[in-house]
């Protein structure tokens, strides 16, 4: 029944946002444009929240789809944070900063936080933040080089519309770094796309069992 609830529920977010959730909300719009993003502690929970959800353990799609841990945060310190250059292809963008973060008790930790934007009809349609550790990130690489050699069922349905609601981006640059940053960007947010309805089908598989 937990997964029914308003912490756990892919649907039931917005009714049932708590004032750290509405704090939450408005940091992830705001860091869109604030030029101090990888300076301000105001930030923090982002990245606190980001991090937390990096270390559930699990399947990392499902931890792209599930809702920002409730409870208390770890106590974050943050050194060398510096910017990485924006990515913007509209009706996408993308901001990150690199930085080394040690959360509570756990050993140091460098990597990229990322905050993620898809824009339709003049209004931000997805908003998504990440904590990568340099770890994880060589380890993604080394797992998608081996999904890509076993081959991907591009006739899945789900996929399909994913790749329909995210389309492929113009990329007028000719930097291999711009091109790949786009293609990473929308495959980030395709990637959520795919998470989000595997949540949705796990909910109603167990609305379903609970029914009967």
């Amino acid at each position: 029944m937990g997964r029914l609830g308003c912490a756990a529920s892919v649907l039931a977010l917005a009714a049932c946002a708590t004032p750290e959730q509405k704090t939450y909300d408005m940091a992830l719009a705001d860091a869109r444009t604030d030029p101090s993003l990888c300076q301000s502690i105001r930030y923090y929970p982002l990245l606190a929240q980001a991090w937390q959800k990096a270390h559930m353990g699990g399947d990392a799609d499902m931890q792209d789809a599930s809702a920002p841990p409730v409870g208390s945060l770890p106590h974050l310190k943050v050194t060398a944070s510096t910017a990485v250059p924006d990515v913007s292809f509209p009706p996408y963008s993308q901001r990150a900063c690199r930085m080394t973060v040690q959360a509570g008790d756990h050993a140091p930790e460098t990597g990229f936080m990322t905050v993620a934007y898809f824009m339709h009809n003049g209004k931000v349609d997805t908003s998504l933040v990440k904590w990568n550790s340099d770890t994880e990130v060589s380890k993604y690489y080394d797992e998608l080089k081996a999904k890509i050699s076993s081959g991907v069922d591009m006739n899945n349905p789900t996929l399909k519309a994913c790749m329909t609601h995210y389309p492929a981006l113009q990329v007028n640059s000719t930097d291999p770094a711009m091109q790949q940053a786009a293609v990473g960007l929308r495959a980030l947010l395709i990637r959520h796309c795919l998470a989000d309805h595997a949540a949705l089908k796990n909910l109603y598989s167990d609305m379903y069992f609970i029914h009967r």
